[in-house]
């Protein structure tokens, strides 16, 4: 089983581009830029010191991942128009149906049990583990479904579309520990029991897809983030 999925910190060894790249990527999932933000090339040039060329390069590479916008006069952060977000939401239910699918027809005995070791673990987790914590539980959780479905190319979808809903999903997952943990447990049974159409219906609930709860969850986010930027 895969290891905890974070986002790519730069390394010295890193071309100034691809260490750019990594450190706005973070920064955009951490939410230091606000929904519709206008990018200042020449701040960031200045504050991670390089040159606009490499820093275009990484501008445009995280553009085409979905995390900034090229407004051609400029870069800006997406907003949360509740139209897009559903869309997002709704490509991930269907990914993760998929996934699970096929994690059902491929995984085996050793692997779920690797899964029900880390679902032990998670749930061990301190109470006051910070929602940061419970967000990179949760992916694992996720990602692993994916990576034992066999597609690569799913997973990867699944990583660009959880990295494009992080805030919200963030935002979405104070609470909802308890919750989240069983519904995991529950998932995991009914692969190991080879029941795919009950491990289909329990990830399809278990995901945010209620265009009511997901339009709650994008006004949460939008008073978490304007929030930090006063604080």
């Amino acid at each position: 089983m895969n290891k905890d999925k974070k986002p790519a910190a730069a390394t010295p060894h890193m071309s100034s581009s691809h260490r750019a790249h990594a450190q706005l990527r973070e920064q955009l999932l951490r939410s230091k830029f606000l929904p519709g933000q206008k990018i200042n090339e020449v701040s960031l040039a200045n504050e991670l010191e390089i040159s606009r060329t490499p820093l275009r390069e990484a501008l445009n590479r995280l553009v085409a991942e979905g995390l900034l916008l090229d407004r051609e006069r400029g870069f800006s952060v997406p907003g949360l128009e509740p139209e897009v977000v559903f869309d997002l939401f709704q490509a991930r239910v269907e990914i993760e149906c998929a996934t699970v699918r096929m994690a059902c027809e491929l995984a085996g005995p050793a692997e779920l049990d690797a899964l029900s070791a880390f679902l032990d673990e998670s749930m061990s987790e301190s109470p006051d583990a910070s929602v940061d914590r419970l967000i990179e539980l949760d992916i694992r959780f996720h990602d692993t479904i994916a990576e034992l479905s066999g597609n690569k190319v799913l997973r990867q979808m699944l990583s660009n579309l959880n990295d494009r809903i992080h805030l919200v999903r963030w935002v979405a997952m104070e609470g909802r520990r308890e919750r989240t943990q069983s519904q995991h447990r529950e998932i995991l049974d009914h692969i190991r029991a080879g029941d795919t159409a009950a491990a289909i219906a329990g990830m399809r609930g278990h995901i945010l897809h209620r265009k009511e709860d997901i339009l709650q969850a994008i006004k949460a986010a939008y008073g978490h983030v304007y929030t930090l930027s006063s604080a």
